[in-house]
């Protein structure tokens, strides 16, 4: 075998490799032996059927898959010898092998850049306080409690509240209505709003009706609305209160406690504080990793890998087009929606592949990798608690070829978690709390 190999850019490579004419009959053989094996033909024993024999029979089976050997034998062999590591599965360039003849073929596809990277030792980032809110822990407190609510019909006065409502709402512009902006039997809890802060286009339409009214109001389409074209746009609401309801939570005692599956109610207390900690830990660590990767990428410059910045794109517009199918979009709606995002996509998927690509650098660096199993476990992972089938979803992902984009994914997510770990966490100032024990358990 020879082989030669070019950078074409700095994040691609080309490989040619010529197979000699004994590789090729070698690769025959082996391909005629494999199917052969366990095959069942008239006037032979089963798995015993002559090379040659399969080689007639089934020429162009056998051609293909020694076409395929050399291919992936030559290439695997070659990439551990140079020590690259393609980015993307190869396009692989070439006729098939012909026996007796030599076989060449090409194949391209990316690879990482050279990248600036950090020395681990001199990272920090700056953390808040981990002690949960007064705030958080109440409502995770509301939370555990919910379970054990009732609801009570409302009539006889307007929304107030901590009231639930159930409305029909529908969101238009130029009379077209909006997905995600129409619904009906929508269920939403009026909230005391706070000061300063923003009060929520529907708050004055239902806190002004009946149950059964019809109410009408005007909203700025948001910023993250999925079709930029119009973001920004003012929107018809028209409001039909359907329902007022009112919630009422258990007290706050040993009995109810006991409801949900504690002792006591400061049993309820002190799982409900674990929980509530160990939840705002992981909202500091993805704050904390994405400030981090922030402050790396800041002033960094370095061409992107060309298959990375076109899989996040897609992904995008995938999402995109889950989203707009889940709020009954219509196909005409969805195409003029998705096509109105492509600056924005490619805008999302260059950000992504920016930080994908530091991160799969730093992984090479500090030789961090996943292993085919591990990537197994992670699909086996993925079915457990949802219904289904192992052997279907694995099949899947092999047949659509994302087991390696998974493995990639898995490695960047461990890169990460290197450069956060590294990383010295400077604590943020923070006002005083008022303890959670000031939840007091109500007499009865």
């Amino acid at each position: 075998m020879e082989y030669s190999i070019e950078k074409t850019s700095p994040t691609s490579v080309s490989l040619s490799v010529t197979c000699s004419a004994d590789e090729v009959k070698k690769a025959f053989d082996r391909a005629a032996k494999a199917i052969g094996k366990g095959m069942n033909l008239p006037g032979f024993r089963v798995g015993k059927i002559p090379v040659n024999v399969i080689k007639s029979r089934f020429a162009s089976r056998v051609a293909a898959d020694a076409t395929e050997i050399l291919a992936d034998d030559n290439m695997m062999e070659i990439l551990k010898k140079e020590g690259i590591r393609p980015l993307c599965p190869s396009q692989y360039h070439g006729s098939p092998a012909v026996e007796g003849e030599s076989f060449s073929f090409s194949s391209s596809f990316d690879i990482l850049p050279e990248v600036e990277l950090p020395d681990l030792e001199t990272l920090s980032v700056v953390v808040p306080d981990p002690a949960p809110s007064d705030d958080a822990l109440n409502a995770m407190l509301d939370q555990a409690l919910r379970r054990l609510a009732r609801y009570e019909d409302v009539t006889g006065r307007k929304p107030e509240d901590h009231d639930l409502l159930t409305v029909d709402v529908r969101g238009t512009v130029d009379g077209k209505a909006l997905p995600g902006m129409t619904a009906d039997n929508f269920r939403l809890q009026l909230l005391p709003v706070q000061p300063g802060a923003k009060v929520p286009e529907m708050d004055p339409i239902v806190r002004a009706l009946n149950v059964g009214e019809e109410g009408h109001g005007v909203m700025i389409c948001p910023d993250n609305y999925p079709d930029p074209v119009l973001r920004g746009r003012e929107v018809q609401l028209d409001v039909v209160l359907r329902r007022v309801q009112r919630e009422v939570l258990p007290p706050l005692t040993d009995e109810t406690a006991q409801k949900l599956g504690f002792d006591t109610f400061d049993a309820l207390k002190q799982e409900v504080w674990q929980q509530t900690f160990a939840s705002h830990m992981r909202q500091i660590q993805r704050e904390g990793k994405t400030r981090l990767m922030e402050e790396q990428l800041e002033g960094k410059d370095f061409p992107l890998p060309e298959s990375l910045v076109m899989r996040f794109y897609r992904e995008h517009q995938r999402d995109a087009e889950h989203y707009l199918k889940k709020q009954h979009a219509d196909e005409e709606t969805i195409r003029e929606i998705l096509e109105h995002m492509r600056e924005e996509s490619m805008e999302f998927a260059r950000k992504k592949a920016k930080g994908h690509t530091f991160l799969l650098a730093l992984a090479e660096r500090e030789g961090i990798h996943v292993s085919g199993q591990e990537a197994e476990d992670a699909v086996r992972a993925m079915t457990k608690g949802t219904g289904q089938n192992y052997e279907d979803l694995r099949k899947t992902i092999w047949e659509a070829g994302v087991i390696a984009a998974m493995q990639e994914r898995m490695i960047a997510d461990r890169a990460l978690d290197r450069l956060y770990g590294a990383a010295r966490k400077i604590m943020a100032e923070s006002p005083t709390l008022r303890p959670f024990s000031e939840v007091k358990k109500e007499s009865v």
